[in-house]
């Protein structure tokens, strides 16, 4: 049926649109998943059942709502016809995102510098002054990184992208998507 590469391409869509979503998958499927799993086992097999049990049902269930609301959204109650009862959190990455990104911001040259300048001893008051001044001028460049990077035309998700069809200019030829070479 095809899954593994429907798979491959949905994780390649989350890592066109969050950079940051390879890493934490990486993490958790080959890293966090196996040590808890093992973990679990080493502790005994009523420990592993009492544990995996429930989180395979949850599992199950939300896999379940997820193809009825794709195929059969009538069918379920009016409050799981969608996630947005959920906080943002649960059913988007863009909270987790908007934290990565500024952590990342605030981890450049800018910060450093930031951080590094204000342990000075006892200076002077107008030194003091023109200090806040600069490190408020790269406080808002930190933030106006932090709106670009959201702002970046490159990094638009496949869904937000304009509708129409794409045409493709090769070698002087206009060529459509759906017609043949």
């Amino acid at each position: 049926m095809r899954l593994p590469i429907r798979m491959a391409r949905l994780l390649g869509e989350r890592t066109a649109k969050y950079r940051w979503f390879a890493v934490l998958y990486l993490l958790l499927c080959f890293l966090l998943l196996p040590s808890l799993v093992l973990g679990l086992s080493l502790a005994g097999w009523q420990v592993l059942a009492g544990i995996g049990a429930p989180f395979l049902g949850v599992t199950i269930f939300i896999t379940m709502v997820n193809v009825m609301q794709t195929h059969s959204p009538r069918h379920l109650p009016t409050k799981l016809q969608n996630w947005d009862f959920l906080p943002a959190w649960m059913h988007s990455l863009k909270p987790l995102d908007r934290l990565i990104t500024k952590t990342n911001v605030c981890c450049s040259s800018a910060c450093m510098e930031e951080q590094g300048g204000g342990r000075g001893g006892g200076e002077e008051e107008e030194h003091t002054a023109t200090q806040t001044t600069s490190v408020d001028q790269k406080r808002e460049s930190a933030q106006r990184k932090v709106e670009l990077a959201y702002d970046n035309p490159v990094l638009a998700y496949l869904d937000e992208s304009r509708p129409g069809v794409p045409v493709f200019k090769l070698k002087g030829l206009e060529r459509c998507n759906s017609t043949p070479l």
